[in-house]
């Protein structure tokens, strides 16, 4: 149950790092913000925090908190601190899939 509830978590990752970065390119692309998206970013990466921490999936929960918070108060963190908090879509999509292949191979 364990490692399917892991499965499911990083999945969403996945999934949630892909829906962000569609709402980011159309933030550049058309220059302005949409609370309503912003909201649903927020509570989305924030309740996937918790997920990952229920499964013990510490240091991914922590880069999930983090962008929740982002989305919810954009001045927050610094643009130094979010760089060294490797909260980058990328990065957490690669890591999701990192872990989503050492789950598969137990």
């Amino acid at each position: 149950m364990r490692k399917q509830d892991s499965i499911s978590a990083l999945r969403k990752v996945i999934s949630a790092s892909r829906e962000t970065s569609v709402y980011i390119r159309q933030l550049n692309d058309e220059g302005k913000r949409e609370h309503k998206t912003e909201r649903h970013l927020t509570l989305l990466w924030t309740e996937l925090g918790f997920a990952l921490e229920d499964l013990g999936l510490h240091k991914l929960a922590k880069r999930c908190q983090i962008s929740g918070k982002h989305w919810a108060d954009p001045e927050h963190y610094s643009k130094d601190f979010l760089s060294k908090a490797n909260v980058s879509l990328d990065k957490m999509e690669r890591t999701a899939r990192s872990l989503l292949t050492e789950l598969n191979q137990h």
